[in-house]
């Protein structure tokens, strides 16, 4: 079964679906290994991780692209992907779709912002018209449908910094009638926002939870009883790598040493497990000769 008939049939199940976010294939092959249904392809963690900048448009579409490809490939689960505002006009969004399938995604989501766009928990945000984006809408089903029925197409909306709330249902409800398969209002505010989302919203809703930005810390069941399909964590996995390393390289500069940071980091044996180090070893034994081998490693194969 493909990784977007695997995510659709996700989203028509009863339950919430929680997806952490990955900035690269090595947080992705982590989200795995414990166990999540789905990985989140952030944005703002390529901008981060790829380029060291903030999410504020510099990203290039073949640089998403093909940052996006590097985490599918390296794991067996579906791949959400933050495809921005589609990189241009409708006509843009639907090669857009198409390279994201090609690339090993099980689908994305769009947004309404303009571009050059920026984080959603950031000011200084504009949206386009409501006609324009149901145009995107539009341009991103007839891709998918050529290409990969499955895919799973999101619209987002950041129109509660600009507009409201009101604003903000209004053109989720519209997105929803244009055919989204499900929809994403960027940045809440409040519970209270979140509440009438999930009440007069009429079909699946993606909850962001950002560590220190606009949207409340809510837990996965309490947006689940709110009536949210998906939460997704898009930069856990990066503030925590973050931090970790500011840490334990200031231990290293103050001590001269990285023994006080042992019980804080992987040991070469677990990470050998997590990229795979037995399955290629494996893989030598069965492909290579054993001549080449021991040529290779000596007596320690």
């Amino acid at each position: 079964m493909s990784k977007s008939k695997i995510f659709r049939k996700m989203l028509k199940r009863p339950g919430i679906i929680t997806i952490p976010g990955a900035y690269d294939a090595l947080s992705a092959r982590i989200i795995e290994i414990l166990g999540f249904e789905a990985i989140y392809f952030t944005g703002y963690g390529t901008a981060a991780s790829l380029l060291g900048l903030p999410d504020m448009g510099l990203v290039s579409f073949k640089e998403m692209r093909d940052h996006l490809e590097s985490i599918a490939r390296a794991v067996n689960i579906p791949v959400i992907g933050d495809a921005d505002t589609g990189y241009g006009n409708a006509i843009n969004v639907y090669r857009t779709v198409k390279e994201y399938i090609w690339a090993g995604a099980a689908g994305l989501h769009i947004e309404d912002q303009v571009w050059p766009k920026r984080c959603g928990h950031m000011f200084g945000k504009q949206i386009i018209s409501k006609e324009e984006m149901i145009g995107k809408v539009m341009a991103a089903l007839d891709a998918r449908d050529e290409e990969d029925p499955d895919f799973v197409i999101g619209a987002r909306t950041d129109a509660i910094a600009i507009g409201g709330i009101d604003e903000a249902i209004e053109r989720a409800e519209v997105y929803a009638e244009a055919g989204a398969d499900f929809v994403f209002i960027e940045a809440y505010e409040s519970l209270e926002q979140m509440e009438r989302a999930t009440k007069e919203v009429k079909a699946p809703l993606m909850l962001n939870i950002v560590e220190g930005g606009r949207t409340p810390i809510i837990t996965v069941k309490e947006a689940e009883k709110m009536g949210f399909k998906m939460v997704i964590f898009p930069v856990t996995a990066l503030y925590s790598a973050t931090k970790a390393i500011h840490d334990n390289l200031r231990i290293l500069q103050e001590t001269g040493s990285v023994e006080p940071c042992l019980e804080k980091i992987t040991t070469f044996p677990e990470f050998a497990k997590i990229v795979g180090t037995d399955k290629i070893r494996q893989m030598e034994q069965k492909y290579l000769p054993e001549r080449i081998l021991r040529e290779k490693y000596g007596n320690h194969i």
